[in-house]
């Protein structure tokens, strides 16, 4: 089952196929989803290249500049404001289009209402659009709020250097800001619990039943596998794999908990060990070495990634194929399963690397490292653990419903740390509250 979602579009090397060299922004954009993703988008008016939606149906792009094409409406989208991220022209009919009214701020200084506000890389995003989640009476130092149909959405940073958008109303930008409350992370009664460099530990307020309890509420339920099929997991073994206290102290488990948002420092040749035999991806250590460092992600987390994704470097997808309608000389490959929905893998899949542009194995690597470091493992969703489990917002934004999942790619990446003879070197622990 494919474990993640989207959150960004990456517009790498789109623009240069659409975009005349008189285009020009429109004063005014607005904002929009393309309703289906069977659309067409005409990525060349000249040529009349066309594409199909896809994976770009899921997002809210901006709207510019309109034209006729064939008697009939279109307007070009974009990912970003900026027109050099253009993707095509859509018709109007198959555009659902929201006007962008500017407001006035009236207070620069917001605090986050609500726990686990989710912060927006485009105002009126989707799911797949998600930077991250913010806490409650975070502060946020507004620059900017727009009104989008009839909500209303501001742009701001956080006191961590991170930028995007919230939802809120208007009578929230006058309230007051509330102090910022201090993260404690201070030792606890167990001498395995105290704060070393590279070992941070932190509690959550919320006891282990009762995240649980949220767990076996959801739907579909926490489910488990015999190797055949997948059944509702009973409760007895989810609580064991939501156990942190057994999991930090178990030398391959305590890899649930490793930082992954840090590259590692290793060098290519070492990745190149773990990458032997490995089909199309051997001999790639410097991809993942520059993806690494390029987008924050650690580069044994990448590899753990891909092998689960590609069947260690063998699957169709992984050894690229051409694609209807794209350069008939080029093959799109795809590393990491970005966009490759269950119905059919292969077909979504490569469509998605079609579209960025993944031409070659090493531009899927670092591509997708890039989807991955933005969609994938956020601030507060940086570990395996939290990123299955969320234990900050239990049964909110969890990356799959495996119970084992997190336990999986802990033996994968624990594996490969033995063979290379070093050991993880940053991990924050979770504790819940007794």
């Amino acid at each position: 089952m494919k474990i993640f979602k989207a959150i960004t579009i990456s517009a790498v090397a789109l623009s240069s196929i659409i975009i005349p060299l008189t285009a020009k922004a429109e004063s005014t954009l607005k904002l929009g989803k393309i309703n289906n993703n069977q659309a067409i988008i005409i990525t060349n008016k000249a040529a009349m290249s066309k594409k199909i939606a896809g994976t770009f149906a899921n997002y809210t792009l901006y709207i510019n500049d309109s034209t006729t094409i064939n008697g009939e409406k279109y307007f070009r989208v974009q990912t970003t404001e900026n027109i050099n991220n253009a993707i095509g022209y859509v018709r109007a009919k198959d555009l659902k289009i929201d006007a962008i009214k500017p407001l006035k701020v009236q207070n620069n200084i917001y605090t986050v209402q609500s726990a686990s506000t989710k912060l927006y890389n485009t105002p009126n995003g989707t799911d797949q659009q998600v930077i991250d989640r913010v806490g409650k009476n975070e502060v946020l130092t507004v620059k900017k709020s727009i009104k989008v149909g009839n909500e209303t959405f501001i742009y701001g940073q956080l006191k961590n250097g991170v930028t995007g958008w919230i939802q809120t109303s208007s009578d929230q930008l006058k309230r007051k800001p509330l102090p910022k409350p201090v993260v404690k992370k201070e030792p606890v009664a167990n001498t395995n619990q105290v704060n070393t460099p590279g070992v941070q530990h932190q509690t959550v307020p919320t006891t282990l039943t009762d995240a649980a309890n949220i767990q076996m509420k959801l739907s579909p339920k926490p489910q488990v596998s015999n190797g055949v099929k997948w059944t509702n997991a009973r409760r007895s073994l989810v609580l064991r794999a939501m156990d942190t206290e057994r999991l930090i102290n178990d030398p391959i488990q305590k890899y649930q908990f490793l930082v992954l948002n840090q590259s590692q420092g290793l060098t290519a040749e070492q990745l190149n060990v773990l990458l032997q035999g490995k089909g199309i991806l051997e001999g790639k250590g410097q991809a993942f070495k520059t993806a690494s460092e390029k987008y924050h992600i650690n580069e044994i987390y990448l590899i753990s990634h891909a092998f689960l994704e590609t069947a260690e470097g063998r699957s169709h997808l992984a050894n690229g194929r051409h694609v209807k309608g794209e350069d008939p000389n080029k093959k799109f490959y795809n590393m990491y399963g970005v966009g490759a929905y269950d119905k059919d893998a292969l077909k979504y899949g490569l469509k998605y690397a079609a579209n960025v542009g993944w031409d070659t194995p090493e531009k899927a690597i670092i591509g997708g490292a890039e989807f991955i470091s933005k969609g994938f493992v956020s601030e507060n969703q940086n570990t395996l653990y939290t990123m299955r489990w969320n234990p900050f917002a239990p049964g909110d934004s969890q990356y799959a419903t495996d119970i084992q999942w997190a336990s999986a790619n802990a033996n994968y990446i624990a594996s490969f740390y033995n063979r290379l003879g070093i050991s993880g070197n940053n991990y924050q622990f979770i504790h819940y509250t007794k």
